[in-house]
């Protein structure tokens, strides 16, 4: 069965989301509680959801209570855009690919060569009028995000070594429910398997997936290399986080929480790019220290890849009328700080 929500059922529900409005959940201790979840354990975005809970936790008193759900502990990834529209969780951090389901404008963060590292991210995301265009997405289906960073590069691991571009050949690769990542792969000779995260394990395992391409830090804290020893190097193809949480929760805080909610939304994210940085390199010395092997394609297949995947990411996005004139104005404010 396919455990990807279809989008006009998704919006549908979001937007019945918006008109009733969850209510404030409030435990034993008049406490207003913020369930937090993520697909992913020990990487930035946990990290995140950590400096976050502390600060709000300090910040107000205790008058909300921050619990954190990382490694799909409340679902699989579709189970989480689901409740996050719904209400039944008030934050999700993701990949941004998960969201265009319910709004396609999220799917600019997936064409490659727009954000080339942590520092660029850095000064490209603390931009104003980035930030106001981000935070838009997503509003009229129950969504309002309140933080935006770079996770990591996106690498693919696999069962056997992609050293050249033919080696894609008939592989079958878990990519993001995403036309911008299976396109690509199609176009290189790889068959795309779109997938949640938690699913990843077993099927490389059983061999139902050759490879997959992910952050390349959560290959190391997932521990992906006891199941595939490959980790080639792609370039050029970050993958963004968003905070998204669910719209009618935040407006329905009393102001000066939702006020501390976003300040502190915002200020996490410094210490999670610090952390970020440090992590993109652990994660290597990670994976080697445990069996795992590095593959660089040479510059003529990476120079070809990045043609492949950017020729044909550009083409998806220019047919796409909600994303194509946003994917300027993005592209323009990223540029300004290369």
């Amino acid at each position: 069965m396919n455990t990807y929500i279809s989008r006009r059922n998704l919006m549908s529900l979001a937007a019945s989301t918006v008109a009733a409005g969850p209510l404030l959940q409030v435990n034993a201790q008049n406490q207003i509680v913020m369930k937090i979840a993520a697909a992913t354990i020990n990487d930035v975005q946990h990290f995140w959801m950590k400096s976050f809970q502390a600060a709000i936790e300090n910040r107000t008193g205790g008058r909300i209570k921050v619990e954190l759900y990382p490694a799909s502990q409340l679902g699989a990834i579709p189970r989480m855009v689901e409740g996050t529209a719904m209400g039944t969780i008030e934050c999700f951090a993701t990949a941004s690919s998960f969201l265009t389901s319910l709004d396609p404008r999220f799917e600019v963060f997936d064409v490659p060569g727009v954000i080339h590292d942590t520092p660029h991210a850095v000064k490209a995301f603390q931009d104003p009028e980035m930030r106001k265009l981000i935070f838009s997405f997503g509003g009229n289906r129950g969504l309002e995000s309140i933080s935006v960073f770079m996770h990591s590069p996106q690498n693919l691991v696999s069962r056997k070594p992609i050293r050249t571009l033919a080696d894609l050949n008939g592989q079958k690769i878990r990519v993001l429910s995403t036309p911008l990542q299976m396109e690509p792969i199609k176009k290189l000779g790889g068959a795309p398997v779109p997938m949640p995260l938690s699913e990843v394990m077993p099927a490389l395992q059983n061999g139902a997936i050759d490879g997959f391409i992910a952050a390349s830090t959560v290959f190391s804290a997932l521990k992906f290399y006891d199941a595939a020893k490959y980790q080639t190097q792609l370039p050029q193809w970050p993958l963004i986080v968003v905070i998204a949480c669910n719209k009618a929760w935040l407006t329905k805080l009393p102001a000066d929480l939702r006020a501390i909610v976003q300040e502190e939304a915002a200020k996490s994210e410094a210490a999670a790019n610090e952390f970020g940085v440090q992590d993109i390199t652990r994660a290597r010395d990670v994976w080697t220290q445990n069996g795992g092997q590095l593959v660089s394609l040479s510059t003529d297949e990476a120079a070809t890849f990045s043609k492949v995947v950017n020729q044909t990411a550009t083409e998806i996005i220019n047919k796409n009328t909600a994303a194509k004139g946003v994917f300027e104005t993005y592209a323009n404010i990223a540029r300004k700080y290369k």
